[in-house]
């Protein structure tokens, strides 16, 4: 593991910090500094780690409910215990979706801050799972922080804080550039309506994202808030180091309050690209029976076209009328021609029957289109405008 340690000196002159790598067993049975940070694996156990993490949870007296929370993958959890002697012990944890671009990603960012101060004031802070960025970026605090941490040791928080602003960021930015091209694919396609073919599972996938990311910032903001009333209510808040750690915390909360809004606004203009998108295909779909129905049109014109002369052939081409069939080439009509209307006439009326009977409305509703056509005459008239 990797630990970093700040040792402080009986005339409180700081030493460090140091960054290096120790083992579990040297590090229970080594002499503790002042201050030490624990970068350690993250607090859920597998044949790698579990080892590790219980002998961690020994030494250091870690509560089961900081175990638990890990398992059930919490959103949003702070817990503090004031313990006898001024020791007391805090902890929360860090949970946010990690953006890739295949839509079965399974990979999130996960992390846990343990900090405690025992009874001798030794601090130790315990990073399960953080980033490698968060030991360079302990490493290279300045001697005035150290000093307000001996002070106000919650002030470690600000620092994993400021390091959780960064991964989130970058998580909402990578949301933001799919987003962006989204909105550019959707808009150029208004142009040409009939080349747009949007992917909806990639637009609902980027959604979705976007709520995860959300729910990760809101969290980490109830956090800070928890943070900030254990900071108030612990003893000498009025301090300069308590006000400077308040401030710290505070910041830390516009820092996150502006990737709120930032989420807010990609989740409306998220909202408004998969809107578009339904109203392209919906025109695009219109394009098409458009087009199709033109084509119907016109078959329904050739046919009225051809109609009367197919009927008119059918009739005189049939056995009923005789053309040439005497010496003087005259046309003759068979006297069984009123079979034809016999069958044909009752046929018919059959057919509109069935046709009536199984679309009534079809029937009713010329009447009442009648009726719609003249009170629309009259509201022209009535408006005085240019109407049928």
């Amino acid at each position: 593991m990797e630990v970093l340690d700040v040792a402080l000196s009986s005339t409180g002159e700081l030493t460090g910090p140091s960054l290096g790598f120790t083992t579990t067993s040297m590090l229970v049975k080594s002499h503790a500094p002042a201050l030490r940070v624990i970068f350690a694996p993250l607090d859920y156990p597998n044949a790698g780690t579990s080892s590790t993490l219980m002998a961690l949870a020994e030494h250091f007296s870690i509560p089961t409910t900081f175990w638990y929370e890990r398992v059930q993958s919490v959103t949003h959890s702070f817990g503090h215990e004031e313990l006898d002697n001024g020791a007391f012990q805090s902890w929360f944890h860090f949970l946010c979706k990690a953006i890739e671009p295949k839509h079965d990603n399974i990979l999130w960012l996960r992390s846990a801050y343990f900090l405690r101060r025992d009874k001798y004031g030794l601090l130790t802070l315990i990073c399960f799972g953080s980033s490698k960025t968060l030991a360079e970026r302990f490493e290279g605090l300045p001697q005035i922080v150290w000093r307000t941490v001996f002070a106000n040791p919650l002030d470690l928080f600000n620092v994993v804080l400021a390091d959780l602003h960064r991964q989130v960021d970058e998580q909402l930015w990578t949301l933001n550039r799919y987003v962006g091209d989204c909105e550019r694919y959707a808009i150029d396609s208004t142009v040409v309506t009939s080349d747009f073919d949007q992917n909806w599972v990639d637009l609902h996938y980027i959604a979705k994202n976007i709520i995860h990311v959300k729910e990760a910032v809101d969290a980490i903001l109830r956090t800070i808030s928890h943070i900030v009333r254990a900071q108030t209510q612990c003893g000498g808040a009025g301090s300069v180091e308590a006000r400077r750690t308040i401030s710290g915390l505070h910041y830390s909360e516009s820092l996150f309050e502006s990737v709120d809004l930032r989420a807010i606004s990609m989740e409306k203009r998220m909202q408004n690209v998969i809107n578009l998108s339904f109203n392209l295909v919906a025109q695009k779909d219109s394009s098409r029976i458009k087009t199709e129905s033109s084509s119907m049109h016109t078959i329904a014109l050739t046919t009225l076209i051809f109609l009367p002369i197919s009927t008119v052939a059918t009739i005189f081409g049939s056995a009923f009328f005789n053309f040439g069939g005497n010496e003087r080439g005259d046309m003759s009509l068979s006297k069984h021609f009123w079979v034809f209307w016999v069958i044909s006439v009752p046929l018919t009326v059959a057919v509109l029957t069935i046709w009536i009977y199984f679309h009534p409305s079809n029937l009713w509703r010329w009447p009442g289109l009648k009726r719609t056509r003249k009170s629309d005459r009259e509201a022209y008239q009535m408006l005085d405008l240019p109407g049928k």
